[in-house]
C-alpha cells in the first residue's frame, strides 16, 4: 500500500475597484473610459501572491515514540471494550430492566456479576505505567473506583428490588419499588458521570497518538471518521442516561453522525477490495445505529430501542474489528 500525502495551495485575489470624477470632468468621461479599454490588462492587474512552499515533511517517529503510541491506542481500544461489555456493561442492563419494571410490573433476573469478571475488567481499565500523566493516571484510577462503587450500589439496590417484587405480603401500590428504582436511576448517574469522565481522559490521549501512528496513512480519513463515530456513540449513550433525553441535543448528535457516515464513505478508498468491503460493512452497521436513533426519538426512547442501540454498537465494533483484521492480513 503506497502512502501518499494532499497538498493544497490556496491563491487569493482582491480586486479593488475606485471611483472618482468630478462635475469638470464630465466631458471627458468618454476619452477616461476608451483609454482603460485601451490599456493591456497586465498594466493595472493585482501580481499573484507567491506559492507558499510545500511544508517539509514531517520526520519519521522513532521506535520509541510508536511504541508509545501503539500502547496507547491498544490501550483505549481495549478499556473501551471493557466498559461496554461483560461487568462494567451491567449498569445499563440493570436499569433496562428496572424501567421494564415499571411498565410490566415483572422483574427480569439480576444479570450475574462474579468477582472473577470484575477483576478481568478492572484490570483492562489500568493502563502500564508511564503511559498517563501521573496526574492523568490517578484521575483514570479514580474514576475506576467511582464506577466500582456506584456498580456495587446498583447491585445492592437491585437485590432489595427483587425482594420487594417477591414479597407478596407488601402492599403498597409500588411505592417501594419506585423508590428502590429512582435509587438505581441515582447510582447509574454517578457511574455514567464516572465513566464519562474516564473515556475523555483516554480518547484525548489515544486520538493524539493515533493521528502519530496514521501520519500518510492511504486510510487516514477513513480511520478517523470511525473514531469520530465511536466516539459518537458513546456521547449518544451519555444523552441517553436521563429518564428523559435532550431531543435537541440527540438530533444534533445525529447529524454529527450521519456527516460522520458520508465522509467515511466517501471515496477514493485507496485499499485492496476486500478491505473496502470489510470497512463498507462497518459503515452500514453504524449507519443502522442513526436508524435507531431517529426511530427513538419517534416512538420514545423505550426499552426495546435501547437495547437495539446497545446491540447496534456491539456489531459496529466487531464489523470495525474485522476491517482491522483485512487491513492488517492484505
Amino acid at each position: 500500500m503506497n502512502r501518499f500525502t494532499f497538498l493544497v495551495v490556496c491563491l487569493v485575489a482582491v480586486l479593488f475597484l475606485f471611483a472618482c470624477g468630478s462635475d469638470d470632468e464630465n466631458q471627458r468621461r468618454d476619452a477616461t473610459k476608451a483609454d482603460s479599454a485601451a490599456t493591456p490588462p497586465s498594466a493595472n492587474a493585482t501580481l499573484p501572491e507567491a506559492r507558499a512552499p510545500a511544508p517539509a515533511p514531517l520526520p519519521p517517529l522513532s521506535a520509541e515514540e510508536r511504541t508509545q503510541a501503539d500502547k496507547l491506542v491498544e490501550f483505549s481500544n481495549a478499556a473501551t471494550s471493557a466498559l461496554t461489555e461483560g461487568y462494567y456493561a451491567l449498569p445499563d442492563a440493570l436499569l433496562d430492566n428496572a424501567r421494564e419494571y415499571l411498565q410490566e410490573w415483572r422483574l427480569a433476573p439480576r444479570p450475574h456479576a462474579r468477582t472473577a469478571q470484575r477483576d478481568a475488567a478492572a484490570r483492562r481499565l489500568t493502563p502500564a505505567g508511564g503511559l498517563f500523566p501521573a496526574e492523568a493516571e490517578a484521575q483514570l484510577a479514580q474514576s475506576v473506583k467511582d464506577m466500582s462503587k456506584a456498580l456495587d450500589s446498583m447491585l445492592a439496590e437491585y437485590r432489595a428490588l427483587e425482594k420487594y417484587v417477591a414479597d407478596d405480603t407488601i402492599k403498597d401500590d409500588g411505592a417501594q419499588g419506585k423508590k428502590l428504582v429512582q435509587n438505581l436511576r441515582n447510582a447509574h448517574t454517578v457511574f455514567m458521570a464516572a465513566r464519562k469522565s474516564f473515556l475523555e481522559t483516554v480518547e484525548a490521549r489515544a486520538a493524539q497518538a493515533e493521528n502519530l501512528l496514521l501520519r500518510e496513512h492511504p486510510l487516514k480519513r477513513q480511520i478517523v471518521e470511525a473514531r469520530k463515530i465511536f466516539s459518537l456513540f458513546r456521547q449518544a449513550g451519555d444523552l441517553l442516561a436521563p429518564e428523559e433525553p435532550d431531543g435537541t441535543a440527540l438530533e444534533q448528535l445525529r447529524g454529527q453522525l450521519e456527516a460522520s457516515l458520508a465522509l467515511a464513505g466517501r471515496p477514493p478508498f485507496p485499499a485492496a477490495p476486500q478491505v473496502e468491503r470489510a470497512y463498507r460493512a462497518f459503515l452500514k452497521e453504524a449507519a443502522i445505529f442513526s436508524q435507531k436513533l431517529a426511530q427513538g426519538q419517534r416512538e420514545g426512547f423505550h426499552s426495546r430501542i435501547r437495547r437495539e442501540l446497545n446491540e447496534s454498537v456491539a456489531r459496529s465494533r466487531e464489523a470495525y474489528n474485522a476491517f482491522v483484521r483485512a487491513a492488517n492480513e492484505t
